[in-house]
């Protein structure tokens, strides 16, 4: 006996595909504020820091 046809197979696969791109929606905004914050908290440490080497390079005489 089958237990399944293709057609069904295929229905239940576009099915799972709704279902996660529903899923993926919601906290769609959350996630682009997110990662926009870590962006500008990552450019301020990187900029402090480049800050620090290029002090510590004008004072060692070395380039920047």
């Amino acid at each position: 006996m089958l237990l399944f046809t293709w057609n069904s197979l295929m229905h239940k696969t576009g099915d799972l595909f709704q279902w996660t791109f529903r899923v993926m929606e919601a906290p769609n905004g959350k996630v682009n504020v997110m990662f926009i914050i870590i962006g500008i908290i990552g450019a301020i440490y990187w900029l402090s820091q480049q800050t620090k080497y290029n002090a510590e390079a004008e004072k060692n005489g070395t380039v920047k």
